[in-house]
This record gives structure tokens, sequence and C-alpha cells, in this order.
């Protein structure tokens, strides 16, 4: 095919993209998904139909329950170090985080990591008792917050609160923060209204001598309207303080990645909860401000946004995404109301919104916002906090024969393999750097195969042991010379998987890349499966198995 044709194919194809794919404008459409309330990704056993049909509804941003009432919902090794556990015990040995970005992003839908309890430890209610471990860890330290009467959590309100003053506890959301962008290949996290210090706490011994060190301030349990502003002032910098960390570390590793914050409403949010977040966004902290403007009527939610503008105004109107109530305790919010609350945001120049929470959008309104958003006519609209096309449709795989799986890869790039085997669920099978070109991967025993995007940097050559940009014989050499040996003395590369152990999956690890490197065609990356070499690793591979 001529150069020339080629452009005119391609000119076609991306006008008809543009025209029809994409004739929705760009906008933030987002839910919030969480493990309580409507089964939805709770058991695990409707979490694929669950992202289609949000798909299907019109949506492309998901917010997913990541931290919760002082537990991960994936297996995190900072929080194990902590206190000898991490994920909740009703989720078990599951990966909720893992389980849900790849069902997510099977689905095109950009993936939020929603840390959602953010400084509360855990909800005990009204005088309370801390009784998880986290909370029990941070009691024994002193770094829980109490009241004026020694309460770790009152009427007003019943979560038991770490101390943001002290450097620990900032560090340990830091850390759980940072694992999770290091470990998953996430679109964004976000922080909620608990990146916050509540009015009623910070009269703890510990909290009464940080601010003395500090300040040289003696806090008194009645202290004057003057005493108290500076206290409120010095308590506000520690949160935002916290909230400068966790977007420095997280940028410092991913600066691609959304960072976003989901606070209460202004001015609310700064005299209850010491989050004055206006500062925070004139200070450059977060990509993205979805205040929760939490109201079951339109005339409601009217009176609330002309602060949350102003916060934003003029410069950072495309980072607002107020989120919208379609539930909560009393009466949903009717259909009729959110969809005006909706083109309001439209309207204001905001770059979206985020509809609290999954259950009005699949369980109540699901046909309204279908017909609403009409994605069968306009096309899905793109979410404009990330480049066009950044959440593709997987790339299905060939099967070729022998346990080999071809791909047509459009681009280089980073690609995470994922498959099926009979009567299972999809599963991550690896991360690794894929050129343009068709491609081969030895997988037996799938009998589907897909590749995502995946856009964590670092992603390695996988198999090239000796580090020269290169998969060959002598990567092959490195992984026989060692095989079956524990911790292998003098050359710890040939343990591709860091299991302490030379086997199959490091022979596979080079076998899924042979010949890739710098110095080949990215179309001729792996031998034909009737060539030499590669029949001659399926024998060495069966042999070993015998």
């Amino acid at each position: 095919m001529c150069t020339s044709f080629r452009l005119i194919v391609l000119t076609l194809i991306l006008l008809c993209v543009v025209t029809t794919s994409h004739a929705a404008a760009p906008e933030v459409r987002a839910t919030l998904l969480t493990t309580t309330g409507p089964d939805h990704i709770a058991s695990g056993n409707n979490t694929a139909q669950t992202m289609s049909q949000l798909r299907d509804v019109g949506l492309n941003t998901v917010y997913v329950e990541t931290w919760k009432n002082g537990y991960t919902q994936f297996p995190s090794q900072v929080l194990d170090d902590l206190i000898g556990y991490d994920r909740l015990p009703t989720l078990g040995t599951r990966d909720l985080v893992a389980e849900t970005v790849l069902e997510a992003h099977r689905n095109q839908l950009n993936y939020i990591g929603w840390f959602e309890y953010g400084l509360a430890s855990q909800y005990i209610g009204s005088g309370g008792a801390p009784s998880n471990p986290l909370s029990q860890y941070m009691m024994s330290n002193g770094w829980l917050l109490q009241d004026v009467n020694g309460n770790f959590a009152n009427s007003s309100n019943g979560y038991a609160w770490m101390n943001p003053a002290v450097p620990e506890v900032r560090q340990l959301l830091v850390d759980l923060t940072v694992e999770a962008v290091q470990n998953y290949d996430l679109d964004g996290v976000m922080h909620d209204d608990r990146l916050a210090w509540p009015k009623e706490f910070g009269w703890d011994q510990t909290t009464r001598n940080i601010y003395y060190a500090e300040t040289g301030n003696v806090l008194t349990n009645n202290p004057s309207t003057y005493q108290l502003n500076l206290f409120n002032n010095w308590r506000q910098g520690k949160v935002q303080l916290l909230a400068q960390e966790l977007y420095d570390a997280v940028k410092a590793i991913r600066p691609d990645i959304v960072f976003s914050v989901s606070p209460a409403i202004t001015p609310w949010a700064t005299s209850n909860y010491m989050a004055d977040w206006p500062d925070w966004v004139d200070a450059g902290i977060f990509d993205e401000y979805a205040p929760q403007v939490y109201r079951d009527n339109y005339a409601s939610y009217l009176n609330e946004m002309p602060n949350q503008i102003t916060a934003m105004q003029p410069d950072d109107m495309d980072k607002l995404v107020p989120a919208l109530r379609s539930v909560g305790s009393g009466d949903p919010t009717p259909y009729a109301d959110l969809e005006l609350m909706i083109e309001h945001t439209r309207s204001i120049g905001a770059a979206g919104h985020a509809i609290w929470y999954s259950q009005g959008v699949l369980d109540l309104y699901e046909s309204e916002l279908t017909t609403f958003y009409d994605v069968a006519n306009q096309g899905p609209a793109e979410s404009p906090m990330f480049e066009l096309g950044h959440r593709p449709t997987p790339l299905n795989g060939k099967y070729v024969g022998v346990g080999v799986w071809e791909f047509n890869v459009p681009a280089d790039g980073g690609y995470q393999i994922i498959g099926k085997l009979t009567g299972g669920d999809w599963e991550s099978i690896d991360s690794m750097l894929l050129p343009e070109g068709y491609y081969q991967l030895f997988l037996p025993g799938y009998v589907t195969v897909e590749a995502l995007v995946d856009h964590r940097p670092g992603l390695n050559l996988q198999g090239d042991l000796n580090a020269d940009g290169f998969v060959g014989l002598d990567d092959l050499d490195i992984i026989l010379i060692n095989w079956n040996m524990t911790i292998p003395p003098g050359n710890p590369l040939a343990d591709t998987t860091k299991d302490a152990y030379v086997g199959l999956q490091d022979l596979d690890s080079v076998l899924n890349n042979w010949n890739i490197g710098t110095t080949t065609s990215a179309n001729s990356n792996i031998p034909e499966p009737t060539s030499c070499v590669y029949v001659g690793f399926l024998a060495f591979q069966f042999l070993i198995r015998k």
C-alpha cells in the first residue's frame, strides 16, 4: 500500500473518530464506588457488569474505595509492617483495587483510587472506644485526637481521628498513597473530606505539647476568641501541610497522575474541619477539586455554589468537578433536580461533575442518565483531565497455537497483559514494554488474553537480565546457569520474579521477549513458532515440566 493512500485512509478514520466517537464535549463524568450499600463491587461477583454498565450509561471516571476504616483495600506492606494487618477482614485475601482497576480499564474508564477515610482511623460512634488495630496503635502512641472531655468521638463527630500534627501520622498517609500509586496503574488518587481536623478535637496532651513547642502558646480548655483563632490557624496549617506532602510525594513518582481532593463545601470546611481548601487552590496543590455539594434539591445546590466557584476563579475552573448528591440519608434527590445540577456545572465552565454514588447512577437513574448523556448518538465524552485516548479499548490477543498469543501493537509503550483461564475471571499476568508491530507471547492455559495500556513509568524490557537493551542468548544463559537454584549466588538478576528461586516463570520472562531490543526490527520481535529457536524453547519447557 503506498504511503499517500495510507495517509488518506488514516485521515478518513480520524475524521470519523472526531465527528462520531467524540462528538460529546469533554467533561468529567464520574461516580464513586464503595463496598457499602448495593453490591456493585463488594463481593466481586458484579464488578465486571458494574463497570460495563457505567460505561454504557456514559461515564468516563470512577472513584473506587481504596482506604477505609483503618484498612487498605489492597495488599499493603506499609500497613502490615506497622500493625500486622492490611485489608478489611471482610475482604479476606482479595485485592479489591487490582480487581476493580482491571475491569475499569477494560471498559475505558479512568480509575481514581479513593482514600475515603483519610485521617479517620475508624468509625466508633459517640463516646466509642477505638478498637481496630490501627486505632489501637495510634492510641497507644498518643496519636489520636481527643475532645475537651477526653473523648475520641462525640455526638457531633463519630470518627476516631489520627493527629495530623504528628509527622509519623502524616507519613503513614503519604506512604499508603504512594504505595498504591507504585503498585497499580492508577489514573489518579483522591482524598476527601476526611483530609481534615474537626474543630471539636485537639485537646489531647500530644496536641497541647506540639502546639506549645511550636508556638509558645498554652492551649486551655476555654480559650478566648483570640486564642482559639490562633489555634485554628495552626490546625489549618497542619492539614495544609499534609495536603502538600501528599501531593508532592505522588507527583515525584507519577507527575502524570491526577491528584483529586473532595472536601466539604467552603467556607464550612474551613471553620468546622480546618480544611481551608481555597488556600490549597492558591498554593497550587491538587489537580482536581470535587467539593461535596450534597444537596437534595436544585435550589439548595444553587445556594452553595457561589462560594465554590469563587474559590476556583479566575484561573482554576478547569479543576472544578462539583460532587452532586443522587442518594443519601432521606429521600433521593429527584432526577429533574440532579439533571439541572449537571447542566449548571456545564454553564459555569467546570471540568465536569461527580455523582454520589453508584447506587443513584445504576439503581435509580440508569435509564434517565443514559438518555441524558446519549452516548448512542453523541459518542462517549473524553475526560479533560487526560489526553485524548488515554484509556483505549483493550488489544485482543489472537491464539496462533502451542500456547502462543499474538498482538498487533499500535504503538510502543507499556501494556498490562491480562487473561482468563477456563471458568475464571480476568487476571493480571504481567506488565511490560511492547514494541509497535506484531508481537507474540507464550501464555499456555489461557482461553482469552488481552493487553491494556499501562501508564506506569519505569516498565523495563522484561527478560533483559544483563541490562544490555536486548533479550537473547546471553539472557537465556543466565537462566540456564542458575536453573533450579535458590537465591543464585553472584547473579540475582536471574531471579526475575524476586521469589528467591530460578524456574519456569523466570524462563518465561526471557521467552516472552525473545529477540526484542535496540538492534531488531519492530516487526520481527520473536521467531515464528515453527522456527528452530522457538521450538527448542518449547521442547526445553516440556522437559523441565516433566
